[in-house]
């Protein structure tokens, strides 16, 4: 009985170490991407947290969650670093101030 509880217990381990291990962001971005701001917004009690939609060179849009400052403006480019994870969603988040 003692070593199907060990043995569980390391199991139950290996799964949670697994699950932190592989959900953590990388410390830097996969890759950075230079977009333009399409539209702003706060996050309602969201404790100066902003919403900032960027559209891509190839047309898409995504909205970020992020606490970047509140210089931006629609029309202005901004960097977007994207966080790539193995086996869950990418993570985007605006990286730098506006581009030249």
């Amino acid at each position: 009985m003692k070593k199907q509880q060990l043995f569980g217990l390391l199991l139950a381990g290996a799964c949670l170490f697994g699950v932190w291990y592989f959900s953590k962001l990388p410390t830097k971005p996969t890759l950075t991407v230079v977009t333009e701001i399409v539209a702003l917004e706060d996050v309602p009690g969201g404790n100066g947290r902003r919403l900032i939609t960027v559209r891509f060179a190839d047309g898409s849009e995504r909205t970020i969650e992020t606490l970047a400052p509140f210089f931006f403006k629609p029309g202005y480019k901004a960097k977007v670093g994207v966080f790539e994870r193995t086996f869950f969603d990418d993570v985007y988040d605006i990286i730098s101030d506006s581009v030249d």
